[in-house]
């Protein structure tokens, strides 16, 4: 939508969505990761053997 009011020239203000980090592996966005993606457990593995080394 704001591509339209860009290209026809509307004055009002745009304002951006919000960006939202949408995982490769389950879909859901970054912050509500699902249990069962490979991505989200290998991140918890890696972040369990930082903290543990």
């Amino acid at each position: 939508m704001g591509f339209l009011k860009k290209l026809l020239g509307r004055k009002e203000a745009y304002e951006p969505g919000k960006r939202v980090r949408v995982c490769v592996e389950c879909g859901m966005p970054v912050e509500e990761h699902k249990e069962w993606c490979a991505i989200y457990r290998e991140q918890q593995r890696r972040d369990e053997a930082a903290s543990s080394a």
